[in-house]
């Protein structure tokens, strides 16, 4: 069995180059983190809770009555991964699927069971991160794969609850409480992006500086990226939404419409802020150019200004003997006041038509 030391943590599939299909091999970004297998078994009658189980303790735990929930995070451990996948009897290539952190969100439809892997938004600074979510439902059985930590622990609160409703419904629901947690990430991503926006929004009116393009590219690829994950998540709940495998119940289908009123909304606020990120390139755009034509307009000022002044001083800088006042006292002082009174008269004019 391949474990994860023999592979190297980059984003990249040529490490599966001549291998057979099946064969379990993480791929991905980060270092997997390390494997934590925890058991949640429910029904009417109660809740049970395992931390730390073995594969081998799954078997057991599935034969009684209720709903069992394997919940796997982190996929360091290639080898109890792929144990537990093999005892609920997985197909391979769906473990190949699970370990491929780079595979976009999709769903297959066994009829009797489905495998979805989705995008989770988790929040990274100022950027949004995303992660592999894996579900594989089977009757009564569901398997959830996260990369990192236990972004459920609000679905666990619900089960435990002692006077919730949610242990009377079947695995859909277990599995469609799931997916509405990861669709109410977006949300926050979604707000992230709006918080973005506005930033620049505000820089690129009061402070255009050149380096804001940088910051307004990085924006668009952002919402480019994220766009693309809305939509492969708009699919998958559209196939749930309309399939007919008998795990899926009517009154389900219900909510997962919901759901999928709730991922369209992201999108058309998604479709709005790309607008907005071209609108706030040609505010910043136009906010250069109006700052040149300021410039432009000043120098201009001072060029017309000054050409009848280098006329007056050109004309009384050539050698001829003879020129008006040339040989008054005071001619200097004459040409310096007529020069002034052409400035300041100009000047006044050009504001007087609010060109400065």
């Amino acid at each position: 069995m391949q474990t994860v030391q023999d592979v190297t943590y980059e984003d990249h599939v040529s490490v599966k180059t001549g291998l057979p299909p099946g064969i379990p091999i993480y791929i991905g970004k980060h270092e997997p983190e390390n494997t934590i297998v925890s058991v949640l078994v429910y029904s009417v009658e109660g809740v049970r809770v395992f931390r730390d189980v073995q594969s081998s303790d799954i078997s057991q735990l599935r034969s009684g009555d209720g709903i069992c929930w394997v919940q796997i995070s982190g996929l360091r451990d290639i080898e109890l991964i792929n144990q537990i996948f093999t005892d609920a009897m997985v197909h391979p290539l769906i473990a190949e699927d699970i370990f491929n952190t780079k595979g976009r969100a999709k769903i297959e439809d066994f009829g009797d069971g489905f495998f979805i892997i989705l995008d989770i938004i988790l929040p990274a600074g100022k950027e949004l991160q995303s992660r592999k979510i894996d579900i594989i439902t089977k009757q009564n059985l569901l398997i959830s794969v996260s990369e990192t930590g236990d972004p459920f622990d609000n679905i666990k609160t619900r089960i435990l609850h002692p006077n919730g409703k949610f242990r009377t419904h079947d695995v859909d629901y277990l599995m469609y409480s799931l997916i509405d947690s990861i669709v109410d990430t977006y949300f926050f991503g979604l707000e992230r992006i709006e918080d973005l926006a506005e930033k620049l929004e505000e820089r690129v009116v009061h402070d255009p500086n050149p380096a804001i393009v940088r910051d307004i590219q990085s924006f668009r690829h952002t919402l480019i990226k994220f766009k693309r994950q809305v939509w492969s998540l708009r699919d998958v709940i559209m196939h749930l939404e309309r399939s007919d495998s008998d795990i899926m119940t009517d009154s389900t289908r219900i909510f997962m419409r919901d759901v999928y009123d709730h991922v369209i909304k992201i999108s058309e606020d998604l479709d709005v802020h790309r607008e907005m990120a071209e609108g706030i390139m040609e505010i910043y755009l136009s906010s250069v150019s109006n700052r040149t034509n300021e410039v432009v307009r000043v120098l201009t000022v001072i060029a017309v200004i000054f050409i009848p002044l280098t006329f007056i001083t050109g004309v009384y800088g050539m050698n001829f003997s003879y020129l008006p006042g040339i040989d008054h006292p005071a001619g200097y002082l004459i040409i310096f006041g007529i020069m002034i009174l052409i400035t300041t008269s100009m000047a006044g004019f050009f504001r007087w038509k609010k060109w400065i």
